[in-house]
C-alpha cells in the first residue's frame, strides 16, 4: 500500500507496513525496521532537495488578466512610460487569448542555441611555456560547471517573458556541490515590484525589489531564503524600501536594451491588431451561432368556410398546452413560437465563408508585419531560397539584443566559481540556422582549423560527452581498430588510370567495350 507522508513532522507513516506485536520474528522486526528507516532517510533526502518556493495552502499569484479593449490600449500607448503594468497586462492578455500571439513569441524564444557555442581556454602566446595542466583543469571545471547550469531550461523561461514584457527579472538559486544535472533554477519576480536601476561591470543590468511586496506575503521570505532574508533585514533596520538585488544571484536581461528606462513589450506596435483579430474572430463566433440558429412557427389552423378570425379549429388553451411541452424539448439553438396569424419563414442562414476568409486575412496581416516570424505564414514561402531569408531575418530580430545579454551573464557567472576560467562563447545561430554554420565548422575542421568540439556541440552533445566518448571509443573499446569502413568502388582507385571505377553493370554496351578494348588509350 502506498505511504502517506506528514509533511508537518517530516515522517513516514504507513497505515498498513506497521508491525503486529504478534507472530513476528526479532529477525522479521529487524528486517521490518530497516525498511522503514530507509524509507524515512529517503524521504528526509527528498525534502532536503526540494526548493520550496511557495506555501500551496496561500495563493501568491500575481499574474491576471482582464478584458482589454482599444481604448485602454490607446491610453497606454500614449505614455508607456507611465504605463507599464498596462501594456504587460494588455501582453498577458493576448497571450491567454490569441493563440496567435503566444505563437509568435514561443516562436521567437525558442530562435535560442546555447549548445552552439565554443568553450575557450585561457591563453597567451607570449609565454615560453604554457602549462597543460593547469589549461586542461580550468577547460575541465568550466565545462563541468556548464552542464550543472542547464542553460537551456532555464534561459527559456528568460526569453519568453523577454518577448512578452521586455524585461525579465529573476534570482539565480545554484548549488554548486549537488550531483545532480541541471541544479540551477531561475526564480521569476513580480516585475511591478523590480526597477531597473543599472548595469553592472560585466554588462549585464542591476535591478532593485521593492520589499513592500513581503508585507503581504511573509511566508515566502523564509521559503525564499538569502537574498531576501538579508534584504529584508536590512529593510527593516534601513527603511529603505527599494533594495538592490545582489549581483552575484541577480539575472535580468531587457529585450529593448537600447532603452532601459522604458519598458514597452516588442510587440506592442500590434497589440491593437491583434486586438481587431480577437474582434474577428468574435464576429465569426456569433455568425457561426447564427448560421445554425433555427425558429419555428406554429399557427393555429381555423375551421374551414368560416370568416372569423376567432373560429380556431384546435382549442387555444389545449394548444398552448401541447406547444409548452414541444418548446422544452427543442436544443438550445432551435426556438419556437405560437401564432394566431400567418407568419412568413424567418431564416438567420448566413453565409459565413466570407468572415473566415477576413479572420485568415487579418492573421496574414499581423504575421506579415510582425517584423519576424514570417514562417508561421509559410503559406506564403514557396522556394527554399525564400525561406532561407525568411528565418535568417527572424534569427537577427529575436537574437541579436538578448544573446549578448547571455553570453554576458553566463561568462560572470562561471568566473565566480572557476579558477582561471574559460570564455564561453555563443554562437548568432538559431535552431533554423545552426546546420548551416555547422558545415562551415565541419569544412573548417577538414582545412586545420580547431572546430571538432563546436560542431559536435550542435549535434545535441556537450564538450564533455564528446571528450568521454572519443576516449571510450578509442582508448577502452578501441572501435577504430575492429569498426573498418567497407570497401567499395568509391573508395577504390583505379589501378590503370586512377580515377574511380565504375560497376560493370552501370556501363552501356559502348562503355563497356570502350574500357574492355581500351579505345581511350589509343
Amino acid at each position: 500500500m502506498a505511504q502517506k507522508y506528514d509533511t508537518n513532522s517530516s515522517r513516514v507513516k504507513s497505515s498498513a507496513s506497521t508491525p503486529e506485536k504478534k507472530g513476528l520474528s526479532a529477525n522479521e522486526l529487524r528486517e521490518w525496521w530497516d525498511k522503514y528507516a530507509q524509507r524515512i532517510e529517503n524521504f528526509e533526502k527528498n525534502q532536503d532537495a526540494l526548493k520550496k518556493l511557495k506555501d500551496v495552502e496561500k495563493s501568491t499569484r500575481f499574474k491576471t488578466t482582464s478584458r482589454i479593449t482599444k481604448e485602454n490600449l490607446r491610453t497606454y500607448l500614449e505614455n508607456p512610460s507611465s504605463n507599464e503594468k498596462g501594456l504587460r497586462d494588455v501582453s498577458r492578455y493576448l497571450a491567454t487569448r490569441c493563440q496567435v500571439y503566444y505563437r509568435l513569441i514561443k516562436y521567437n524564444a525558442n530562435m535560442f542555441c546555447l549548445d552552439a557555442r565554443s568553450v575557450v581556454p585561457a591563453y597567451n602566446p607570449s609565454e615560453e611555456e604554457t602549462n597543460d595542466q593547469n589549461m586542461i583543469e580550468s577547460y575541465y571545471n568550466t565545462l563541468s560547471l556548464l552542464n550543472k547550469m542547464g542553460l537551456q531550461l532555464e534561459f527559456l523561461k528568460v526569453y519568453v517573458t523577454c518577448f512578452m514584457e521586455d524585461v525579465f527579472y529573476g534570482v539565480c538559486y545554484f548549488d554548486e556541490d549537488s550531483e545532480q544535472y541541471p541544479s540551477m533554477f531561475f526564480l521569476p519576480l513580480n516585475p511591478d515590484y523590480c526597477r531597473i536601476q543599472g548595469v553592472w561591470e560585466d554588462g549585464t543590468f542591476s535591478y532593485a525589489f521593492n520589499m513592500n511586496f513581503f508585507n503581504r506575503n511573509q511566508e515566502l521570505i523564509e521559503l525564499w531564503g538569502e537574498p531576501f532574508e538579508s534584504m529584508w533585514n536590512e529593510y527593516q533596520s534601513s527603511g529603505v524600501q527599494w533594495q538592490t538585488v545582489p549581483q552575484e544571484v541577480s539575472v535580468c536581461l531587457k529585450f529593448r536594451a537600447e532603452d532601459w528606462e522604458t519598458i514597452i513589450p516588442p510587440f506592442s506596435g500590434l497589440f491593437s491588431a491583434f486586438l481587431g483579430l480577437l474582434e474577428e474572430e468574435d464576429v465569426q463566433a456569433i455568425a457561426s451561432e447564427e448560421e445554425i440558429y433555427k425558429l419555428l412557427v406554429l399557427t393555429l389552423p381555423l375551421l374551414k368556410n368560416t370568416n372569423s378570425p376567432d373560429d380556431f379549429a384546435v382549442d387555444p388553451n389545449t394548444a398552448i398546452d401541447y406547444f409548452n411541452k414541444f418548446k422544452n424539448s427543442l436544443p438550445s439553438f432551435v426556438d419556437a413560437i405560437l401564432s394566431p396569424i400567418p407568419i412568413e419563414s424567418i431564416s438567420f442562414n448566413k453565409d459565413v465563408a466570407d468572415d473566415t476568409t477576413r479572420v485568415q486575412k487579418a492573421t496574414e496581416t499581423v504575421l506579415n508585419s510582425s517584423g519576424g516570424a514570417q514562417i508561421l505564414n509559410s503559406i506564403n514561402l514557396s522556394t527554399s531560397a525564400a525561406f532561407e531569408a525568411v528565418v535568417k531575418s527572424d534569427t537577427e530580430f529575436a537574437i541579436s539584443s538578448l544573446l549578448p545579454q547571455t553570453e554576458a551573464w553566463v561568462n560572470s557567472f562561471v568566473a565566480r566559481y572557476v579558477d582561471k576560467p574559460c570564455k564561453v562563447k555563443f554562437f548568432e545561430v538559431s535552431i533554423y540556422t545552426k546546420d548551416k554554420l555547422r558545415k562551415d565548422l565541419l569544412e573548417n575542421a577538414q582545412n586545420g582549423l580547431p572546430t571538432k568540439l563546436a560542431i559536435n556541440s550542435m549535434s545535441g552533445y556537450s564538450e564533455l560527452d564528446t571528450l568521454a566518448l572519443n576516449y571510450l571509443e578509442t582508448e577502452v573499446l578501441h572501435l577504430q581498430d575492429s569498426l573498418i569502413p567497407l570497401s567499395t568502388s568509391y573508395t577504390q582507385s583505379n589501378k590503370q588510370s586512377g580515377g574511380q571505377e565504375k560497376d560493370i553493370d552501370e556501363l552501356t554496351d559502348a562503355g563497356a567495350r570502350t574500357r574492355d578494348e581500351d579505345l581511350n588509350g589509343k
